[in-house]
């Protein structure tokens, strides 16, 4: 008798793991994504409830990048950046791409590219309010 009700027991564990009743999935936080800026390189996109203020007037800042395609083959690329960006210098190191950490990765300028320009002002500027 005891070898059946550990039989009922171990398939009722076995049944509870394997049909798992909360099927809903759920995200550390919702992604507010504004698209910013939209030119013939591509689309710049920031999440808004990402801006986290850090020491030295810096911020961080989850962005989303679509490269357009170069042809008519490609499909365009989709990219996530978290950036570092300092507000006073207007400089910025991404710390992660496409979740893949960017350990050594240097401050730099935007060298005049307007959709991340774009980003350091809006983020900036929400970060400052």
């Amino acid at each position: 008798m005891r070898i059946i009700s550990n039989f009922f027991y171990f398939s009722l564990i076995l049944l509870l793991f394997t049909f798992n009743f909360d099927c809903n999935t759920y995200a550390i936080g919702n992604v507010d994504w504004v698209l910013l800026k939209e030119n013939d390189e591509g689309k710049e996109w920031l999440d808004k409830g990402s801006i986290k203020q850090l020491p030295n007037n810096e911020i961080s800042v989850l962005t989303k990048f679509f490269k357009n395609p170069t042809n008519s083959d490609d499909d365009g690329e989709l990219s996530l950046y978290v950036m570092r960006i300092n507000c006073d210098e207007k400089k910025f190191k991404d710390t992660s791409i496409n979740g893949i950490p960017q350990f050594n990765s240097k401050w730099q300028t935007s060298n005049n590219d307007e959709l991340i320009d774009v980003v350091i002002e809006s983020s900036c500027s929400k970060f400052i309010k």
